[in-house]
């Protein structure tokens, strides 16, 4: 999902298609500088290193925050290992600055969210068993109040989260699973 609020984006969860989904939008992929991954399934954060290195191939240069559960910073490591030949190579060939010093990890916990500027940030743990940190989120500003509910099994504490919300994003899951 992308978030536009007070004209910053903010990108929530990396499943398949994130990049090109941005780039659609016509938001230049350099200007991401907030991440929430709000759970560790593989459709929530599986594309969130080529999101971040395709951004960088495309000029990012400035530092990215990206607020997880613990255990994502695991998978930047792996990716950014994955990638150490080619990410060497750009930084020596075309000049970049290291993609491993751009990038901020913050694990991720119920409650409010340390987070620049005027949006105000919070986060709440909900039902997605067998995971335990699989977080609902919610952005507000003096104008926009928009939630997203993360996948969540039926969870009532959700509505009193959301109440108020202008918007609320919620996933939704079959019945029989």
């Amino acid at each position: 999902h992308l978030l536009m609020l007070d004209g910053n984006p903010i990108v929530v969860d990396c499943g398949l298609g994130v990049t090109r989904g941005i780039a659609d939008q016509g938001v230049p992929l350099a200007a991401i500088r907030h991440i929430f991954i709000t759970h560790l399934h593989s459709d929530h954060y599986l594309e969130l290193g080529p999101l971040l290195h395709t951004a960088w191939t495309a000029g990012l240069s400035e530092t990215v925050d990206i607020w997880g559960p613990e255990g994502l910073n695991a998978y930047w490591d792996f990716f950014i290992k994955s990638m150490q030949a080619d990410i060497d190579l750009r930084i020596a060939d075309e000049g970049r600055p290291d993609l491993r010093d751009l990038v901020r990890m913050y694990v991720l916990d119920a409650g409010d969210v340390d987070f620049p500027g005027a949006v105000q940030v919070r986060a709440m743990r909900v039902d997605h068993p067998p995971l335990t940190d699989t977080f609902a989120l919610s952005f507000q500003t003096n104008e926009t109040h928009v939630v997203f509910s993360s996948d969540t099994a039926y969870f009532p504490r959700l509505a009193e989260f959301a109440k108020g919300a202008d918007l609320l994003i919620h996933e939704a899951m079959l019945v029989d699973a």
